[in-house]
């Protein structure tokens, strides 16, 4: 099965940050050169795992720049864009056109209640023309949207390529692959959990977390899958499950951080209170010898 720019496995990067709460892009270009020595297929940031609400949108520009410059044209990348205000998400779609991604991504506004007319009139607004352009279904945003506005949008914008789905309902994805137009439509897990179920009703891949500091434990599903081996996919994911859990057992992002730090690759600061990057050491113990159980550290 032939791979399409985008499918497969595709890292979703964090941000790291100096002492003065300064972006530090020390830890990213570190990063890019492991997704990259890999074999990741792709890379992504502009998420919530980026923490871009928490950036200017001079950062978040420069994060573009930074990530582009890092990846040098060896794997595609993606850049999101998570903005409640038209005027701003215009603006960094162009700036993320103009630095040279590969595809532009963009999230639903938040906050607001937003009806569906509405949500589809914010991405006819934002939806740039004759650009590779992917949604992105936020539920953290409030604003989930249903398989039949994804649908109305994507059939009103031939450049949408495709989405990334963090709602993690199966039944609901399967509706929108009936709805949208283009038998090429490309879904894209944003749950490491659905990986497999993602390719086995019709997806591509999904853009994970755990592929951060474990980039082959995701990669081997979607080798897999590609390679016309579902059996091997399915281990895969098993596999892939075990480490997932793991990893949260810490609160928010802080198990995939230490797993980071465990490989020499940390990423350190936040721009959040302390408590919300805090771990205790009996958390980092049993990480650590679940990690070595593993054979992962």
């Amino acid at each position: 099965m032939r791979k399409k720019k985008f499918d497969g496995s595709i890292s979703e990067i964090m941000v790291a940050y100096q002492p003065n709460q300064e972006l530090d892009f020390g830890p990213v270009r570190k990063m890019v050169e492991f997704q990259i020595k890999n074999g990741i297929d792709g890379l992504f940031m502009g998420g919530l795992s980026t923490q871009t609400y928490l950036l200017t949108m001079e950062e978040k520009r420069r994060v573009g720049e930074e990530l582009c410059n890092a990846a040098a044209g060896r794997v595609p990348v993606m850049m999101n864009v998570m903005e409640d205000s038209i005027k701003n998400a215009k603006q960094l779609v162009q700036d993320y056109m103009d630095i040279g991604v590969d595809a532009v991504c963009i999230s639903q506004p938040s906050v607001f209640p937003y009806t569906e007319q509405a949500l589809v009139e914010f991405f006819d607004e934002v939806i740039p023309e004759d650009y590779p352009t992917y949604i992105y279904n936020v539920p953290q945003t409030g604003n989930t949207m249903s398989p039949r506005t994804v649908a109305r949008i994507a059939n009103a914008h031939p450049n949408v390529l495709g989405y990334k789905d963090s709602t993690q309902n199966i039944s609901a994805l399967q509706d929108l692959l009936l709805q949208v137009n283009d038998p090429d439509f490309q879904c894209i897990a944003g749950s490491d959990a659905l990986t497999l179920p993602m390719l086995a009703v019709g997806g591509v891949g999904v853009i994970s977390a755990t592929s951060v500091p474990f980039p082959k434990v995701i990669l081997a599903i979607t080798d897999a899958w590609y390679n016309d081996d579902p059996i091997g996919a399915m281990q895969a994911q098993k596999f892939s499950m075990k480490v997932r859990k793991l990893l949260k057992t810490a609160s928010d992002m802080n198990g995939y951080y230490y797993a980071c730090e465990l490989l020499d690759m940390p990423f350190h600061g936040t721009r959040m209170p302390h408590n919300m990057t805090y771990m205790t050491d009996e958390q980092k113990a049993f990480i650590k010898a679940g990690l070595q159980e593993m054979k992962l550290i």
